[in-house]
């Protein structure tokens, strides 16, 4: 069985798979006007397309990722998101456009869940070692957040400036960052798959003990009668987590779905959707460090439990700021807004992570891949019913309905993390054994 990589490499080809992502894909919309004339209808379609070719089959993505090894998965994403860079660069009409757009999603699917398994495997390794994920640095889902954001920023600011006219070239460099990504993967990442080792109890039921001179000497070594290590228990209830966390990306949505609808019902112009979506990368640049730290200390099932209560708060003072403030000052009440929105993201989805990727290594992959399968279809359903709430009757409306979706995620989220709960009271492990890694967790 291979080792894990170190998370360094892994956090490097984390920016580079974000570099090469961000200087193309957020400009889909601006590229297929511009290029393809397609219309508002046929651009909000095709930006669904990518989504869902990408968040459905997370799942099927991860199960691949189990069964084969990250390797094979990382190195398949990159080539397959080449491939898709190539045709948008080269697409002479509208279909090919959108066919090389539904690849990125594709391939997105493929090697996401392959980086989030193996920074799962550092993760829960580095806890069962040292009872923390790190002695001072983010932990490693948290540094892994960081180092795509600090990509994805770098990437839309720079080539911002040379969108849309540009976007062929752009494409065709992007193409060329993955065909070198896939190179990287291959000679960084080991071969074998993302399942670690067994400990001793789960292959033999039990650590045994050998005389020095082998099975047959005289005077055989005590047998140690300290009590085995079980074998790793899944921490949490996987799939409510899942379930649970999803509210945190369906708020994240809003920002970018109601908040542009509010800004045009005061007249305000939606160039200062900028600002917004500046605040809440500098809040991600600027707290994920510390909140790692502050959720290692509070505990990973606490932190999630206050990313829930953030992300209501989030969508509360949302509505309290269209009710009470004039129209000139809600971009900065937006602003506010995207850091609480930001902070709730930062909390809950890293921490989740970590949760589910402990425990068993076994089907680790998969396991992780429902949180952003079950996010992406939350996400869809609700800002859907939001769209149509706003449409009705303006998008104050639409505030409170965003607010009870994370409410009301509180019990499911219990209900998920109560093992996580039981494991740190009633496990009679020694230090270091399963289990120790959650004595801080607190569920409430």
């Amino acid at each position: 069985m291979s080792a894990a990589p170190s998370l360094r490499p892994v956090l490097v080809l984390q920016l580079v798979f974000m570099l090469g992502f961000s200087s193309v894909v957020p400009f889909f919309a601006a590229i297929g006007q511009s290029r393809f004339g397609l219309d508002a209808a046929a651009v909000g379609a095709l930006v669904g397309a990518r989504v869902i070719a990408q968040q459905g089959l997370f799942v099927a993505g991860g199960y691949l990722t189990d069964r084969f090894g990250p390797r094979l998965l990382l190195v398949a994403g990159c080539l397959l998101r080449a491939l898709a860079f190539g045709v948008i660069a080269w697409a002479p009409d509208a279909p090919a456009f959108v066919a090389g757009v539904v690849l990125v999603g594709l391939a997105g699917a493929l090697f996401s869940p392959a980086i989030d398994a193996l920074v799962g495997r550092i993760d829960a390794e580095r806890r069962s070692l040292r009872g923390t994920a790190t002695s001072r640095g983010p932990a490693p889902f948290a540094a892994l957040a960081l180092a795509g954001e600090t990509g994805g920023i770098i990437a839309s600011l720079g080539a911002a400036r040379f969108m849309p006219d540009h976007s062929a070239v752009l494409a065709a460099i992007s193409a060329a960052v993955f065909l070198g990504a896939a190179a990287a993967v291959h000679r960084l990442v080991p071969r074998g798959d993302v399942v670690g080792p067994r400990v001793p109890s789960e292959r033999t039921g039990g650590p045994v003990a050998v005389a020095p001179g082998g099975p047959a000497a005289a005077d055989p070594a005590p047998v140690d009668t300290t009590p085995a290590a079980p074998a790793p228990v899944d921490p949490v209830r996987v799939v409510p987590l899942a379930i649970a966390c999803s509210a945190l990306l369906a708020v994240y949505t809003q920002l970018f779905s109601t908040v542009p609808l509010a800004l045009a019902e005061h007249g305000i112009d939606a160039g200062r959707m900028g600002a917004v979506a500046a605040a809440l990368s500098a809040a991600t640049l600027a707290l994920q460090w510390p909140l790692s730290r502050l959720a290692e200390r509070l505990g990973r099932c606490t932190a999630v439990m206050l990313a829930l209560y953030v992300s209501a708060a989030a969508c509360a003072t949302a509505f309290a700021g269209q009710l009470f403030l004039p129209p000139a000052a809600l971009p900065g009440m937006f602003c506010a807004v995207a850091v609480l929105v930001g902070v709730s993201l930062m909390l809950g989805t890293p921490n989740a992570q970590s949760l589910i990727a402990g425990g068993s290594s076994r089907w680790r992959a998969t396991r992780l891949a429902f949180l952003p399968t079950a996010g992406g279809i939350v996400a869809f359903l609700t800002t859907t019913a939001t769209g149509a709430v706003a449409g009705a009757s303006g998008t104050l409306a639409a505030w409170p309905l965003a607010a009870a979706l994370p409410a009301a995620m509180l019990p499911v989220a219990w209900y998920a993390l109560r093992p996580a709960h039981e494991l740190i009271h009633h496990s009679n492990c020694p230090p270091a054994t399963a289990g120790s890694t959650l004595e801080k967790e607190r569920t409430s």
